[in-house]
């Protein structure tokens, strides 16, 4: 399996996120990942990111814009507790910055 991900949207994300007291920027998986306190709360992977909140701001997100989905790292097994956000232009990232703070703060607990 080849690891995939658009330098453009890591970018985006990590500007976002990267000024934010105890934000770390690295990878996992392969794939540039961006954690607190030693968990991660976004990644940037394929054609999209991946962020964690609690499961039922993960359906309400999904149920709301075609833009969220289910995050399925493989085929068949979601995680009930990450969305994917699927943006083709990686500036468009940007209107989300209040859900990465939002998971940020999710994971730092």
């Amino acid at each position: 399996m080849s690891i995939t991900f658009r330098e453009d949207h890591k970018l985006v994300i990590e500007n976002l996120v990267s000024d934010i007291p105890g934000v770390k920027v690295g990878k996992a998986f392969g794939y540039p990942a961006f954690k607190v306190n030693g968990k991660m709360f976004a990644f940037v992977g394929g054609d999209g990111i991946g962020i964690k909140l609690p499961a039922e701001r993960v359906q309400a997100l999904i149920d709301s814009n075609a833009a969220f989905t289910p995050f399925e790292p493989v085929e068949g097994t979601i995680w009930r507790e990450w969305v994917s956000i699927t943006r083709n232009i990686s500036e468009d990232y940007r209107q989300d910055a209040d859900l990465l703070e939002e998971a940020l703060l999710f994971v730092a607990g």
